[in-house]
């Protein structure tokens, strides 16, 4: 009696699934086609952007390697990957573009990295860069306020370049003869749990010579500046 039941179950349960797919096969089928379209559309997706990855990265690379034969014609190949070129490369490009400005034409440089600072789209951390990039081109020539403008935000206690901010600033007011300015700034960093230990270093040499009551030369009053400043044509870490 127990397997006539069972029997009688199981029909019943295949007749309930065959109504069923004869009433919902049409949204089914849909819904499976939606999704293979989706999973196939993904994966054209991912193989379209790796592609633009991949020659953008070699348009990179070729302006690049093409900057000591003719500066000009590297720099076009740089504008026109910060035009059309993925995200990441886009400000690559935009930095190396202005690097590369800077060891001829300062004012244009500047330009280029106060642009990159000043966009939205771009990630907070590579804008502080820029700042950073832009403060160093012009912390020999530039007027107090000016760097105060540039340098001030990034010297403050939640930067994560206040290290290097603060030094700049205070190699620069070294330079122009303000001891109480550079030694405001170094002790700010000896006081920084979180400064590294050259910086500390450089900090607490300087200090000796502002404490000591001996006149910074240039050469001392420098000596913070190379160590914070980037190599030529090095760029930050940006994804494609």
């Amino acid at each position: 009696m127990s397997d006539f039941i069972r029997e009688v179950d199981e029909e019943y349960r295949q007749d309930q699934f065959r109504r069923f797919l004869s009433r919902y096969w049409i949204p089914l089928l849909a819904v499976a086609v939606l999704i293979l379209a989706a999973a196939g559309g993904w994966r054209f997706n991912q193989y379209h952007r790796q592609q633009q990855a991949e020659a953008a990265g070699a348009r990179y690379f070729e302006a690049v390697d093409a900057y000591a034969a003719d500066p000009k014609a590297s720099l076009a190949g740089l504008d026109a990957l910060a035009q059309d070129g993925p995200a990441g490369y886009r400000t690559l490009a935009r930095f190396r573009a202005a690097g590369e400005l800077g060891r001829t034409d300062a004012p244009a440089a500047v330009k280029g990295f106060d642009a990159i600072a000043a966009d939205a789209g771009v990630p907070q951390e590579l804008r502080d860069i820029a700042s950073l990039r832009a403060g160093l081109l012009v912390v020999d020539t530039a007027e107090t306020a000016e760097l105060d403008r540039r340098l001030g935000p990034l010297a403050d206690a939640n930067s994560p370049f206040r290290s290097v901010a603060r030094e700049m600033l205070a190699a620069a007011a070294l330079k122009r003869g303000d001891d109480a300015a550079a030694g405001k700034r170094l002790d700010e960093i000896e006081a920084d749990p979180l400064a590294s230990p050259d910086s500390r270093q450089r900090a607490g040499f300087m200090l000796g010579v502002i404490r000591a009551g001996k006149t910074a030369t240039p050469a001392a009053a420098a000596a913070a500046i190379p160590a914070a400043k980037p190599a030529d044509g090095a760029e930050p870490a940006v994804k494609p």
